[in-house]
Formats: C-alpha cells, structure tokens, sequence
C-alpha cells in the first residue's frame, strides 16, 4: 500500500503541479503543492497504520460553543 500511495501522489504530481509550473501560475501551483503535501502526509501514515485523533470532535466542539445546543 506505501508504494502505490507513492506512485499516485508521483503522478499527480506530474499531471498537476508541472503544468502549473510551466504556465507560471504561481499562487495555484503553490496552494495545490502545500495542499498536496499535506495529504501526501496524511496519505502515507494511514498507510503504515499511523493512528492520529480525529479531528470531528474539536470541530463538534467549536460549533457547539458558536451556535450552542
């Protein structure tokens, strides 16, 4: 599973970010880089069975406390 998430996010890169390079849209190649890093990230530890908080309840949270209940 860690090899595919490489050879997806390899190729997404390359049909995503390297066009955007070459047409010198910087803010969309930049946003779509961190963003795409980002999930790279997240991508490859749920791939080795990394297990991290979920973040539904903070966000439940912070709802609740804008709009109460």
């Amino acid at each position: 599973m860690f090899i595919l998430v490489i050879m997806v996010y390899f190729f997404l890169s390359v049909f995503e970010f390297m066009p955007l390079y070459k047409k010198k849209l910087w803010s969309d190649f930049w946003t779509n880089t961190i963003l795409g890093i980002v999930s790279f990230t997240i991508a490859i530890l749920l791939s080795i069975d990394v297990n991290f908080p979920s973040p539904a309840t903070p966000i439940r949270d912070l709802i609740t406390s804008i709009f109460g209940k």
